[in-house]
């Protein structure tokens, strides 16, 4: 089958089966969705009910942690008109008909049910004294890291407690086996929580929030991601790569004519820079309120970092996916299907990267930031960030695919693929647990870390020592630690 054939096979399977998900709720409960209303952890104030009535939240209430509402005396703009009142949280919106809370006066100042998910044909929750009252479905308007949808730990909390591990002689194998089965859970649980996004996300936008997502590193990820939310990736179709980032930069709210301290006019005349004002000014988005502004951004770290070059770097890789960011890469994937030695697996995960390194053109050959140098022709992204976007989004999402168009083959190929692949440069989890396990006579490095060993690891610290679960730490638990008497 020659590559083009495979191409239009997997396009046309892609489209039959990209349809909106119903998921398996039964590992969300109600106390994670009250957290996700309390914190107020959505990217955008301006929601709206199922029923369509615009709603943004004032004041989300005083968290009841007793018998009633959920939440109470919350102040909520309800179409213009503000209401104050309780709120009731469920995961399911049927869940109110069937507590019966339609039946108790006690719900009667409810204003608002706001739920995980919309599993219920009525678009108005009705009162015990039948008035009726909106019901928000939170999961679309959720704000949360697309494949961590339940991971709610800091990165690296440090404990004065002693590990119990540390100083310890360890058995190598056995940890080794560990950590490796720690990360494949890992990534089966950023699957599941993707097929949670796939309730309000198209397979197409699922996969441009978590690229866009990694490219902003840990300090910009949540206005990137947000940005994809704000612009959504059919809006960019059929579009030019200038016009893609002048619309990216406008709303973000980084073109020059935007900043608060004014550019000088050598930045501003660029013939390069006034072809981006000039098509900002003709979008329909700048028809639009104003969504994000430069101070949501971070401009600290290296140049190389900074949210222009990587708002640059997205724009042509949409403009390279002729619009579908899926069949960029899924092909690509598929070739794990048919490879189970490691050396096709990594040439394969070498495609991949090479699809995602890009090259800078034009203006940000030489540029950092509109202004600002300090580049040296370096590219838009490189290796090292290719391979945490390819191990964290492109192959979570395109197992999610496999799952959802059944195919074994795919799925385990996928996983092959995530067993061999490139270690990352590490992050402050990884180094915290090198320290904390692994000692001068054995050292991480034996381990011979891949990227499924450093999810692994990354695991254990969320999963047990961050909560300081020492009693259940699967190192002990499994003997990788040998006895003293030994």
């Amino acid at each position: 089958m020659s590559a083009r054939t495979e191409v239009e096979r997997l396009s046309k399977l892609f489209r039959e089966i990209d349809e909106t998900y119903n998921p398996d709720l039964d590992k969300i409960d109600e106390a994670f969705v009250q957290g996700l209303w309390h914190e107020q952890r959505f990217f955008d104030t301006n929601m709206a009910s199922i029923d369509r009535r615009a709603v943004r939240v004032l004041k989300p209430g005083v968290w009841n942690h007793n018998e009633g509402p959920d939440f109470m005396h919350a102040e909520i703009e309800i179409d213009g008109k503000l209401h104050v009142g309780d709120v009731e949280i469920h995961v399911r919106s049927s869940e109110w008909y069937a507590h019966k809370h339609h039946l108790n006066s006690r719900y009667n100042r409810v204003i608002l049910h706001a739920v995980f998910f919309n599993d219920d044909f009525n678009l108005r929750t009705r009162l015990q004294n039948n008035k009726r009252v909106p019901t928000l479905e939170l999961l679309k308007w959720i704000a949360v890291d697309t494949g961590d949808l339940h991971d709610d730990t800091q990165d690296a909390e440090t404990t004065d407690e002693l590990c119990r591990v540390t100083g310890k002689h360890l058995n190598i194998e056995i940890l080794k086996g560990v950590f490796e089965s720690l990360g494949r859970e890992r990534f089966l649980e950023k699957t599941e929580s993707m097929r949670l996004l796939r309730t309000r996300l198209d397979f197409e936008q699922l996969l441009y929030e978590g690229i866009m997502e990694a490219l902003g590193y840990e300090r910009n990820s949540k206005p990137m991601r947000e940005l994809a939310q704000y612009v959504p990736f059919t809006d960019l179709d059929q579009k030019s790569e200038l016009e893609i980032q002048a619309i990216l930069f406008g709303v973000a709210g980084l073109l020059p004519s935007q900043r608060e301290k004014p550019l000088p006019s050598e930045v501003t005349d660029d013939p390069s820079v006034a072809a981006l004002e000039a098509l900002w000014h003709t979008s329909e988005y700048a028809e639009l309120p104003p969504r994000m502004t430069e101070a949501r951004w971070s401009f600290t770290g290296r140049p190389l970092n900074h949210p222009t070059r990587r708002i640059a770097a997205i724009s042509q890789l949409i403009h390279r996916s002729q619009g579908s960011l899926m069949m960029y890469f899924l092909p690509t994937c598929e070739k794990a299907t048919t490879a189970d030695a490691r050396k096709l697996l990594r040439v394969i995960e070498k495609e991949l990267c090479a699809l995602l390194m890009i090259e800078p053109i034009g203006y940000w050959k030489k540029h950092s930031n509109f202004g600002t140098g300090g580049t040296r022709d370096a590219g838009l992204i490189g290796a090292s960030r290719a391979i945490d976007i390819i191990v964290n989004k492109i192959l979570p999402v395109a197992y999610v695919w496999a799952l959802e168009a059944d195919s074994q083959k795919l799925q385990e190929g996928i996983l092959r693929l995530y067993s061999v692949g490139s270690k990352s440069t590490g992050n402050k989890i990884i180094s915290k647990i090198d320290e904390q396990i692994f000692t001068e006579e054995q050292q991480m490095r034996i381990l011979k870390p891949t990227a499924k060993i450093e999810q692994g690891i990354i695991r254990l610290h969320k999963n047990y020592c961050a909560d300081r679960l020492c009693d259940l730490c699967p190192i002990l638990e499994h003997g990788a630690v040998f006895s003293e008497e030994s």
